[in-house]
Parts: C-alpha cells; sequence; structure tokens
C-alpha cells in the first residue's frame, strides 16, 4: 500500500521533516541507510566526528539531539604562523577592540534580520524569504570579503574571524558568502554546546515508519512516485521529501548545478601537541595551514581537523597515536552560486543544507517540506 509521504534520508533535515510530520499524525515512511546523517556521534568515546557543536538559538535542530558541555570561547588560541599566536584574552585582542567593536555591530543587524528570516523559511520557500528582506538577500550572494571590508573589520576578520569560520565550513573568506559567513560567526558571539545525539531514540520514535535502505531511482508517473532501493524494494507514495547530500539530491533528480562542497577530514588522537598548541583547549588556524584546528576532547585526547585526507600531523603533534579518522569528501556546501528549489516538482520536495550551512537552517528545511505536505504556509 502507497505512504502518503516518503523521506529519503535521515540526517537533520529528514529526521525534522520526520519529527514534523509525526507530531501532525501524518502517514510517511523515513527511508535511510543511517540515522544522524552528517551528525557523527560515538557513543562510547563520546566524540563527534562530524557536526560538533549546537547553538543556543538552535530551536529545531536542538529538539533531535541533547546538548552538552559549554564551549568556553575563552579558552581558544588564534595562529597566524608558527611563530605567531594570541589568545582571546591577550593585548592583541585589546588592539583589535574598535574592529571587534565594528564586527559585533554588524552581528547585532544580522540578527535583527536573520532571525524573522528562518522564522519566514518555515512556511515559504527560501526564494520567497529572501524576497521578503533586502538585507538577507544581498548579503545571501555577497562575498564574505567584501561584507567585512564595507563594515570595516578586516584586520579582526582576518585575525581571528576567518579562522573560526575556516574551522567551521573548510573554506575560507574567498569561497564563504557573506550569508554563511555571518552564519557560522553566530559562534562567536552566542553560547555553543558539545552535540549529543541517540539514533536510538528517533529510531525509537520512529518505530515502523523508519525503513533501512538506499534510494537509488524515483520514477514519477501521473502524480504518484516510485523509489527503487538499493535492497530492490519498490516503494510508492505521493509526496517524496529529498533530503540527502546535495550530490545524491543531485544524482536522483538530474539536477544540473550544485554547490561545490569543502572536504574536511577529522582525526582522533592520543597526542602530546608542540607547545604553542598545548595551552589552550582549541588552535584555529588559517586557511593557508591544510590543518584547520585542534580541539581537546573530555578525555584528554583531540580532535585534529584538516582539509587535506594525508596531512601530515606532526605539524601540530610531537607524538600521537591515532586512534580513528573519519573521511568528510563532500562535508559542506559552501562554494558557488548555485541555488537549488525547495519544490522540485508536484510532490517532490528538497530538503537539506543545498543553500545555506548550519544545522538549524538545514532543520528548517525539513520542516518546511512537512509544512508543504500538510498544506501550511506559502
Amino acid at each position: 500500500m502507497p505512504s502518503k509521504t516518503i523521506i529519503i534520508g535521515g540526517g537533520v533535515a529528514g529526521m525534522s521533516c520526520a519529527m514534523r510530520l509525526l507530531e501532525a499524525r501524518q502517514d510517511f515512511l523515513m527511508i535511510t541507510e543511517n540515522i544522524g546523517g552528517r551528525i557523527m556521534y560515538e557513543q562510547e568515546a563520546k566524540v563527534n566526528f562530524g557536526a560538533y557543536f549546537a547553538m543556543n538559538n538552535y530551536i529545531y535542530a536542538r529538539q533531535l539531539l541533547t546538548t552538552g558541555s559549554w564551549i568556553n570561547p575563552i579558552d581558544a588560541c588564534f595562529h597566524l604562523s608558527a611563530m605567531e599566536h594570541y589568545a582571546v584574552l591577550s593585548i592583541h585582542t585589546i588592539r583589535l577592540l574598535p574592529e571587534l567593536l565594528r564586527f559585533y555591530l554588524a552581528m547585532w543587524e544580522f540578527s535583527r534580520h536573520y532571525e524573522p528570516y528562518k522564522q519566514r523559511c518555515l512556511v515559504m520557500p527560501q526564494k520567497a524569504a529572501l524576497k521578503a528582506d533586502a538585507y538577507i538577500a544581498e548579503i545571501f550572494s555577497m562575498p564574505a570579503r567584501q561584507f567585512v571590508q564595507a563594515k570595516k573589520f578586516e584586520r579582526a576578520a582576518a585575525e581571528y574571524l576567518s579562522k573560526f569560520a575556516y574551522a567551521c565550513t573548510g573554506a575560507s573568506m574567498e569561497q564563504l558568502t557573506a550569508l554563511d559567513f555571518l552564519t557560522a560567526s553566530q559562534g562567536m558571539v552566542i553560547p555553543i554546546y558539545e552535540i549529543i545525539f541517540k539514533p536510538e531514540m528517533i529510531a525509537q520514535k520512529l518505530g515502523e515508519r523508519l525503513v533501512y535502505d538506499n534510494i537509488i531511482r524515483i520514477e514519477s508517473q501521473q502524480r504518484m512516485h516510485t523509489l527503487i532501493g538499493k535492497s530492490g524494494q519498490a516503494y510508492q507514495t505521493e509526496n517524496v521529501v529529498v533530503a540527502t547530500p546535495a550530490t545524491v539530491t543531485q544524482q536522483l533528480l538530474g539536477i544540473k548545478e550544485i554547490r561545490a562542497a569543502s572536504q574536511i577530514y577529522v582525526f582522533h588522537v592520543n597526542a602530546r601537541l608542540k607547545a604553542e598548541f598545548r595551552q589552550h583547549s582549541a588552535n584555529f588556524l588559517p586557511y593557508s595551514s591544510e590543518i584547520m584546528m585542534t580541539n581537546k576532547q573530555h578525555d584528554d585526547t583531540y580532535l585534529i581537523y584538516s582539509r587535506k585526507k594525508d596531512v601530515d600531523l606532526y605539524q601540530v603533534c610531537e607524538q600521537f597515536h591515532l586512534l580513528a579518522a573519519v573521511h568528510w569528501e563532500k562535508a559542506m556546501y559552501t562554494q558557488g552560486a548555485a541555488y537549488l528549489e525547495q519544490q522540485y516538482e508536484d510532490g517532490i520536495y528538497v530538503a537539506g543544507d543545498h543553500n545555506g550551512l548550519g544545522l538549524e537552517p538545514t532543520a528548517i528545511s525539513g520542516v518546511f517540506a512537512a509544512n508543504q505536505i500538510l498544506g501550511k504556509g506559502f
């Protein structure tokens, strides 16, 4: 018997869509290879190999997970080179206070527009939500570097903010839009917390609505859609929510152009770091370094992030033992101006981080797809 809705993908967008439909007591299935997507929390080691933190203003993403320890922004060090580095609480920071003040004013202005924009995105297609606010529409396509120059905090961006954005996205200021840069930069002004994710809790809520399979093809005819799984199983439905990574969405729907993705490689090590990296829990490096950041864990091990797979970890370590490694060949879709429509065709909806980064916008895209199916909104 056909389902009214099938969600393809069990990441943040797919889970958010499923929770909204579950709340409305709708008939649906979620078909996925795994639950969590780019949230990859290793429960035994208590380590996040994917999305690492949730911000305090994540209303919808935080419904899917538990927040753990507060991440102290003061216990961080920023590196210009092997010889030059500075803590958040330092004379170096004091010298940049005028520019940092301009940054905080820019973030205040951004928040005034961004919070209503997110609310509109729950019930309106993203393009319509952009058109409703000229400020958001402008920064959606503006290069981050141009925004920083216009707001006059270039040195603060070069020495602090770009490094934090690089650690979050794997991308440079030249590759990010102003909207993506400001979305990531919220972590510099809003409390952030480590993520604890338990996929079994989502599975328990979904029950028989959860199916483990890999959809490899979608066939549409007379307002009905047939989904072909790698298992050989065929699933029929009225509505399809494609909540997969953009490259998978591109293949399933035959989309010509999508944003390019950054690559992020995560190494969990038991290590003794070099002296300049040993003094703080987190170290942020510039884009000129293939190593993005180091992050001390609860058990005194470290996560080291890189945009290169074959990185030399001795750049930051005196000695180390590799415990685990996770490679995200398509980590975040942050580069380029391609836009992916959220309603692809009749009864087919697209959800995910295809048009902008962040756990919360991704969750909101899933809620929007559910709201469209429920007949609410725009």
